[in-house]
């Protein structure tokens, strides 16, 4: 009983903390009211080292009517962080760009810490601790790079989460199905509306 309350409260401690994150970054870029719609995506990216933040929306309105935008922050001297707002190129077919997102399984992606123990290599080497058998594991940390946030609704499917590096973490270990995904949803988003640029 006391492992099911522990999960759970870890559980809804990152569902917590990545709202938390995501209200804040709406709040830097002056969009708390901006509605979320039964379609919509929108992808965060956050550099490690800057203050620099953008999000990308592609969203659906009640009429149908497709609206591909950028905000994204930038300095102006003096402490100061102006928001920009751009219309992103639009594709000639939305709708299958669409289903193109929806392809990359985002409505099905789980959390990071979810997938953490893909990013072990097993060194098949085995020892004794306190007359317990171990087995030895090594691992790569990227401090630097960028983390994604990302939200997604297709009518009443929908889905959050958070990647860290995960294009850098994908050229360590090519084989997470995960990571492939997430670079799959960046390949569509930069080449269809020209965002998100390397």
């Amino acid at each position: 009983m006391d492992k099911i309350l522990v999960f759970f409260f870890i559980f809804l401690s990152c569902d917590v903390l990545f709202s938390q994150n995501i209200n804040e970054y709406n709040k830097i870029l002056k969009i708390e009211n901006l509605p979320f719609n039964k379609h919509e995506v929108r992808i965060y990216s956050k550099q490690a080292t800057s203050a620099g933040l953008e999000m990308f929306r592609l969203s659906q309105d009640d009429m149908e009517n497709w609206t591909c935008e950028l905000y994204k922050t930038e300095s102006t001297g003096n402490q100061q962080i102006a928001i920009q707002k751009h219309y992103t190129n639009s594709p000639k077919n939305i709708d299958l760009v669409w289903v193109k997102i929806l392809d990359t399984d985002l409505l099905h992606l789980p959390q990071w810490k979810s997938i953490q123990y893909k990013l072990e290599k097993k060194n098949k080497e085995y020892f004794t601790e306190d007359g317990e058998i171990m087995s030895s594991k090594s691992s790569s940390t990227i401090l630097d790079g960028v983390s994604y946030y990302v939200k997604i609704k297709n009518d009443k499917k929908e889905n959050q989460f958070k990647y860290d590096n995960p294009e850098s973490y994908l050229k360590i270990y090519p084989s997470v199905d995960e990571l492939i995904s997430f670079k799959e949803l960046l390949d569509i988003v930069r080449t269809e509306f020209k965002v998100f640029d390397k």
